[in-house]
């Protein structure tokens, strides 16, 4: 990032020792324009505006790209002290303004707020599993009462009643659903499911009436019609994988070989993930490379064995074009996600360093990757993909260049050895990628899995040398109709990672759980972690006093005492009487909220917490309020407004739970009142009672939201 300017430094005019002096200075403080630099500033610009409170004007943005620009042109005097900031700057003003042309560009019509029914007329994309039932994605043809203009793109409905026969994907259907816009974060600072949906260009949330019925094809355009058959061909390959594979590992060879995850067990998955194996189930940078480098290297091993041509040729060029053509057909079979997409890009770049006698494996390289993801999807950046994925990238290939500097530069290996080194790489790569990801991990989920390296060194061996393999000849065999025996041997090498996986998920405390830090840890996290990666010398110290300095902002964070849903449902922590063990969660009711309580306590640090009912417990209840006091605060928590005046004077925090207060109520409420209108404007909110009592509210301001909020 700061590159040696000894030449700028002789060449300013040494008037004087103030001159010398400032020449100095001057020298140390130029940055030259150097690529990685700039990839960096580039998605500075992208998390800048992601962070902005409101909409930003676009003429101000086009007017800073252009001043910036002109700028940099008239500064490319070699004399001119700040060009290299003038240059990132610039670079940062393009991510800012290139994020907010893609997120105009992905505007799609939204459903209303409020719950309406609708007859839906689409085909179905992708069939999502959704707790014991699924759910369909639609590309939506037509949906009766709505306008062209007013129709979403695409939406999704869960499925209540099962239909008979099964709908398949890529099936045209009629269905009758109660659905309303994406919802937005259910805790403060949680994920935002309406973010999400609008890049997706999802328009409405909901659920089905009875079965869908299938229609007849719909008559589609071609770029529709290609995108419905490879929907088909990509579940149809999952239902055939499922029909022959050993039915205690079907569910996740479909998954790893489409990307189809529908039939995965749920214990299967719990399991994974509390091994720390979860990035076995999604399709990304380790599939892509597993199935795309063992593509090249059985490819160049075939060539080099063809005498004639290996003596003339290069053979890895045309085995790297065979491992392009291969990466690209698992990007179309897995679904083509944003993961995979970025998988897809630095594999092509790996290839194309092959193909013209470049390094491979480089910080450039990735550089390249992510430049061309964030181009393509700003809004990755944001995702725990992106930062996880790249992440553990860049600390390889970090670890990968220091330790090339230090290996003996030729020694020839005994078989012993080969297989020691495959174990040690093994090793370290599952640590240094562990510890790359892990501050990443534990802001997006509050939780990391201990034994995660452990369960990665049991796994993972059998899992690139047998799985995989196998995967690939399965893929290959089923045109051929010889995919039974892969199947089988590719189930019987899976059996064993599953075991291990339910092993070391049953150790005690093999999931931590931590409270979530401070919205501002995660950017200066990632920006230090980005510097030490691709930063020169005595930069890569500041990189590291940035994360640590994240890390000690974690604890400045402090845990809500109190959560009040969208719809009033109310649920507060009772500390248990001997100071130790998980709190108790007290719920005005056990049905309602389930999944915001569940947010609420997984952001505060705690997983499968007790729930009581606080009416058995902490509040004194009659007909009309409950009343319970929390530290040093008292809390109402009323059904009636009729109660409000009164409780306004003894109660530090009034919650009307099912209606509105009236306005002359409200005016002559000392204390804090949340009602009804309240959390129409807020969305749910977090209460804090410390040494004053504050609220943090999980939707903006009416006069702060984004386009991908809701009006």
């Amino acid at each position: 990032m700061f590159g040696d300017n000894s030449d700028f430094a002789r060449d300013w005019p040494h008037d004087g020792p103030a001159e010398r002096q400032f020449a100095r200075w001057a020298a140390r403080l130029q940055v030259e324009p150097d690529f990685n630099t700039g990839v960096i500033a580039f998605a500075v610009g992208i998390g800048a505006y992601f962070a902005l409170p409101q909409e930003p004007g676009v003429i101000l943005v086009g007017q800073a790209i252009l001043g910036f620009a002109v700028l940099w042109i008239v500064s490319s005097r070699k004399d001119f002290v700040g060009q290299g900031l003038v240059w990132i700057a610039l670079l940062i003003a393009l991510g800012f303004g290139r994020s907010l042309w893609h997120s105009a560009a992905a505007e799609t019509p939204r459903l209303p707020v409020q719950e309406y029914t609708y007859r839906v007329e689409g085909w179905v994309s992708a069939i999502e599993k959704s707790g014991r039932s699924e759910r369909y994605v639609i590309e939506v043809l037509d949906i009766e009462r709505l306008s062209n203009a007013e129709t979403p793109k695409r939406v999704r409905i869960r499925v209540t009643k099962a239909p008979d026969p099964p709908i398949l994907a890529g099936d045209t259907i009629n269905w009758l659903a109660a659905m309303k816009a994406p919802p937005g974060p259910v805790v403060p600072g949680g994920y935002d499911p309406a973010q999400a949906a609008y890049f997706k260009g999802i328009g409405g949330y909901g659920f089905g009436y009875g079965a869908p019925r299938q229609q007849g094809d719909a008559e589609l355009g071609l770029v529709d019609s290609t995108r419905r058959a490879i929907v088909r061909w990509r579940f149809g390959l999952a239902d055939r994988v499922m029909a022959v594979a050993p039915a205690e590992t079907a569910g996740l060879q479909a998954a790893l070989m489409t990307g189809v995850r529908r039939y995965i067990p749920e214990e299967q998955t719990e399991n994974l993930r509390v091994a720390g194996l979860a990035h076995i189930l999604a399709i990304s940078g380790l599939h892509m490379g597993l199935l795309a480098g063992g593509t090249f290297t059985v490819m160049t091993l075939l060539l080099a064995c063809i005498l004639p041509l290996s003596r003339r040729y290069d053979v890895r060029k045309p085995a790297a074009v065979i491992g392009i053509i291969a990466a690209t057909a698992y990007l179309v079979l897995s679904g083509a996600s944003v993961a995979t997409q970025r998988a897809w890009v630095m594999a092509v770049i790996v290839f194309l360093a092959v193909i013209l006698d470049r390094r491979a494996v480089s910080m450039r390289s990735v550089c390249v990757a992510a430049l061309l993801t964030l181009t393509l999807h700003p809004e990755s950046l944001i995702s725990v993909g992106f930062q996880m994925s790249f992440a553990a990238v860049a600390a390889l290939v970090l670890t990968y260049q220091y330790w090339q500097s230090i290996r003996p530069v030729y020694v020839q290996p005994t078989r012993f050895r080969r297989g020691v080194n495959f174990f040690t790489s093994l090793s370290v790569t599952s640590l240094v990628a562990g510890f790359a990801t892990g501050g990443f991990a534990l802001f997006h989920f509050n939780r990391f899995a201990k034994y995660g390296f452990i369960g990665n060194l049991l796994a993972m061996p059998l899992f690139s040398l047998a799985v995989m393999p196998l995967a690939v000849i399965s893929l290959l065999a089923i045109p051929l109709g010889l995919e039974r025996v892969p199947l089988w041997l590719m189930g019987q090498a899976m059996e064993p990672i599953l075991a291990a996986a339910g092993w070391v998920a049953g150790w005690p405390g093999a999931m931590a759980y931590i409270p979530a830090p401070p919205d501002w840890v995660l950017p200066v996290y990632g920006l230090g972690f980005a510097i030490i990666c691709i930063a020169r010398r005595w930069m890569k110290l500041a990189g590291l006093l940035m994360m640590l300095m994240s890390f000690a902002g974690w604890n400045s964070a402090d845990v809500p005492d109190l959560r009040i849903s969208e719809d009033g449902k109310v649920a507060f922590w009772q500390m248990p009487d001997t100071g130790e063990g998980d709190p108790i969660l007290l719920v005005d009711s056990r049905r309602p909220d389930r999944y915001g309580r569940d947010q609420f306590a997984q952001r505060a640090g705690f997983n499968d917490v007790d729930w009581l009912p606080f009416k058995d417990s902490l509040a004194q209840c009659d007909a009309l309020a409950c009343r319970a006091r929390i530290g040093a605060w008292q809390i109402s928590i009323l059904q009636s407004p009729s109660e409000v005046p009164a409780e306004c004077e003894t109660s530090d925090l009034v919650i009307l739970s099912v209606r509105r207060a009236g306005p002359v109520a409200r005016r002559n409420c000392d204390s804090v009142l949340i009602d009804e209108t309240t959390l129409w404007e807020t969305g749910a909110l977090d209460v804090y009672l410390k040494d004053t009592l504050t609220t943090k509210a999980a939707r903006r301001p009416e006069g702060q939201r984004r386009l991908w909020h809701n009006p």
